[in-house]
């Protein structure tokens, strides 16, 4: 059963927003460009005069995107060396902009890997908390996020916002603080991971297993939630990647076309 994207109601994903300062412009696209692999690292962005010259800004706006892309853990600045590309492990990878970027330059196999075994870490582990710690308001919610993911659209805005607050509450079900914490920090990657998920569009399994994990947290059955949470988890990074790999194809067929 495949339904049609609602564009009209479009989900706001990580990141700045797009009509934010100069500075904000500037830092975005050099991050870009730096996730991509234009510059590597170790790699030496270009100058300041260069970086005016081209994006038309002034020098103060040059610094304070400079500045952005440090406190991501992006480039480090160094007197009369310039400022350098960072290694990948000094990246702050859960920062909403450095995920952005890592988006819209369409994300590696590895990114993807990477985001779902943090998923699999967490949330499976949190899902069987929350079937012995569950209050009946978080039942509830949970009841209400699987009727949205259900009933809503496939692939609509309003789907994913179902998805994600279903997986939020399952978070904060487990009444363990540093969990709930942890989900705050990967919010942005939930919803780049649904986002990607739902576009498509996933068909009935994915809703099925959605209702698996409300149904063993409601019965308050631990190792059924842990692995059903696992299972729709699994289903999930495999629809993505289903996405990307359709993107993928249809690029190169539209690359062949014009040759």
């Amino acid at each position: 059963m495949r339904g049609t994207q609602d564009k009209t109601r479009p989900l706001r994903g990580p990141g700045r927003d797009r009509t934010g300062s100069l500075s904000d412009h500037v830092a975005a696209e050099l991050g870009r460009r730096i996730v991509s692999g234009v510059y590597n690292p170790g790699d030496t962005l270009p100058t300041e005069p260069m970086v005016q010259e081209e994006f038309g800004v002034s020098r103060t706006a040059v610094r304070e995107a400079v500045r952005l892309l440090s406190a991501k853990g992006l480039t480090v600045s160094r007197p009369k060396i310039g400022t350098k590309v960072r290694p990948r492990v000094d990246w702050n990878m859960l920062d909403p902009d450095v995920l952005s970027w890592q988006i819209d330059q369409r994300p590696s196999d590895e990114f993807i890997h990477s985001l779902f075994e943090m998923r699999e870490i967490i949330e499976p582990a949190a899902a069987s908390r929350a079937a012995e710690r569950a209050t009946p308001d978080e039942i509830e919610k949970l009841a209400k996020a699987l009727d949205g993911i259900k009933n809503r659209d496939r692939g609509s805005a309003d789907q994913i916002r179902a998805d994600l607050a279903f997986h939020m509450t399952v978070l904060e079900a487990s009444h363990n603080p540093m969990i709930r914490s942890v989900g705050g920090l990967i919010e942005s990657g939930l919803i780049i991971s649904f986002s990607l998920g739902w576009r498509t569009v996933m068909g009935d399994d994915a809703v099925v297993q959605h209702r698996d994990v409300y149904e063993a947290i409601r019965d308050r059955n631990p190792d059924e939630a842990f692995l059903a949470m696992r299972r729709l988890l699994r289903n999930a990074k495999g629809n993505v990647f289903d996405s990307i790999w359709v993107g993928r194809n249809a690029d190169a067929e539209g690359e062949t076309s014009l040759r």
